[in-house]
């Protein structure tokens, strides 16, 4: 019952979320910033998310991580809500560092409570399944944010998965919060991480920059992209991130299995090559159809590692600092990610033929993961710890 809640809140803040990602950075369009502002706003939405995210989610290993779910789902909605109420620049950066902060922890502190709640022999299958989730509710999240922009207008459709967002206290109230709460010096301590587990952590965090710099040039730009180069209609946006969206969920359903026939790590280095020649062809296919679909490939393959890697980290670090060690991957991540999304409005300026090198840039950094993976891959692949968790025999 406790995974079944955890489920639905997943369902109903990320199905949200999908709606506000599909349709906010249009919304600041309309009303007259330019990419140069949106970037410097999904910037300050990354860096609150860095920097806020990582003390939330030290609070969630102290406090408990149900309180902090909860204050989430509070301050994420206001944050959101006064930042459509205001077309000042500096505001709106200010609320979207908040709004970042309070985003993030749905994800953290969720994989930690995930740990907490499963065994060893059902938790690649339950964090894939939820991963899974966030997927396929994220393609409606995408369909609905462009259907109801289209049909509504933005702002509304804004207003509307503001207040859906907050229903997401219904099963959080009902989920039992069984962690003993640790302490700030507690939390620091790692004299008792072996060396094996401190190495794996230095992996995970490399992994992070490389991704998270590759990605944030274009990622959260999609329905931007789309509009620039293809001058796509809102509705058309919400079906082309759909697209992407729901052949990942499929995917991430049945990437533990793929992970034990494979090896989970094998697996990983593979769908992560596949992704460089993708984000190279972005670069110059410019063909709507052809572009979604690579696009779309990109996204499947890139994200079907992720329960693998979450699975593995968050099953080998302590119990009582999962949730903190989830919040200093975020701030690796999204400090990254920010800078990169101050770069997108300067590499792309006003023209399309930005997209190009913003695509290349973001390809290299892609190659440079692939080396750590297979450097990861070679290293953990027959662990033991590993091997229990996915089972492999091939």
């Amino acid at each position: 019952m406790q995974v079944k809640l955890l489920f639905i809140y997943t369902a109903i803040t990320v199905t949200m979320q999908s709606i506000i990602r599909t349709d906010l950075n249009l919304f600041f369009r309309e009303i007259g910033f330019t990419n140069a502002d949106v970037g410097l706003i999904t910037s300050a939405s990354l860096w609150g998310a860095a920097l806020l995210g990582l003390i939330v989610s030290i609070f969630a290993d102290i406090l408990g991580r149900k309180k902090v779910l909860i204050a989430s789902l509070i301050f994420f909605p206001l944050a959101n809500f006064f930042m459509i109420l205001t077309n000042n620049l500096h505001l709106v950066i200010l609320f979207s560092f908040i709004q970042g902060g309070f985003m993030v922890v749905s994800f953290t502190v969720v994989q930690a409570m995930v740990i907490d709640i499963t065994k060893p022999k059902n938790r690649a299958q339950i964090i894939g399944l939820n991963f899974g989730i966030m997927m396929g509710v994220g393609v409606l999240g995408n369909f609905l944010g462009g259907a109801f922009g289209s049909l509504f207008g933005l702002k509304n459709t804004l207003l509307f998965a503001i207040v859906g967002y907050t229903f997401g206290l219904l099963p959080i109230l009902g989920i039992r919060d069984s962690f003993i709460c640790g302490t700030i010096r507690s939390i620091f301590d790692v004299s008792n991480f072996k060396r094996e587990q401190k190495i794996i952590v230095v992996f995970h965090f490399l992994t992070t920059i490389t991704i998270g710099f590759g990605a944030g040039l274009f990622i959260h730009f999609g329905n931007l992209i789309f509009k620039d180069l293809f001058n796509m209609s809102t509705f058309g946006i919400g079906i082309a991130l759909s697209i992407a969206q729901m052949g990942t969920s499929v995917s991430n359903m049945f990437t533990h299995k793929l992970g034990r026939y494979f090896g989970p790590l094998k697996f990983k280095l593979i769908t992560q090559t596949l992704v460089v020649p993708l984000i190279l062809c972005m670069a110059f296919v410019r063909n709507p159809i052809i572009f979604i679909i690579i696009y779309a490939m990109r996204f499947v393959l890139m994200n079907s590692g992720n329960p693998i890697i979450n699975t593995i980290i968050n099953s080998y670090v302590p119990q009582d600092k999962i949730s903190t060690i989830a919040g200093l991957n975020s701030l690796v991540n999204n400090s990254v990610r920010a800078i990169a999304a101050m770069l997108f409005g300067f590499i792309v300026g006003t023209s399309i033929e930005g997209y190009t090198t913003l695509f290349i840039i973001s390809g290299v950094f892609y190659g440079i993961n692939v080396i750590i993976a297979y450097l990861m891959y070679r290293r953990y692949e027959n662990d033991p710890q590993i091997k229990e968790l996915y089972n492999h025999s091939r």
